[in-house]
């Protein structure tokens, strides 16, 4: 009975660690959160902490929008009552205002990259239309 037992605890740890590097991006040691960024911390800080994580890599835009989005859901899952949804309505409203990606903010979308980031590579078609236009 023990050896099932520790079989299955040691399934749901390596479940989890392995459903958290899925996409083969890890945080790295020095990475820090401020919780809830120019928001008052309450029993809600780790959905602060988990959206910072999501900012630290960015991505695209409908990215941002579903991380924006878990933010709310879960700073609202927290509590219960008009307050609570407003608190959770007016950080979503602050970070899709403040954390978009072009200003060089410590809490921009993509924060764990350089400022200013590089624009991607031009595919072969845009070198080719460049190269054919007059």
């Amino acid at each position: 009975m023990k050896s099932v037992l520790a079989i299955v605890f040691g399934l749901v740890l390596s479940a989890s660690t392995l459903s958290q590097t899925s996409d083969g991006r890890a945080l790295p040691a020095d990475f820090r959160s401020d919780n809830c960024t120019l928001f008052p911390n309450g029993n809600y800080a780790d959905c602060c902490v988990a959206h910072d994580k999501d900012y630290y890599f960015g991505g695209s835009l409908k990215e941002r929008r579903a991380s924006d989005k878990r933010l709310r859901e879960c700073v609202r899952s927290k509590g219960k009552g008009w307050t609570r949804r407003l608190l959770a309505d007016g950080m979503y409203i602050g970070v899709r205002l403040a954390g978009v990606s072009f200003l060089p903010t410590p809490f921009r979308w993509g924060f764990g990259n350089k400022w200013p980031r590089k624009s991607p590579a031009k595919t072969k078609i845009e070198n080719a239309e460049k190269d054919t236009k007059p």
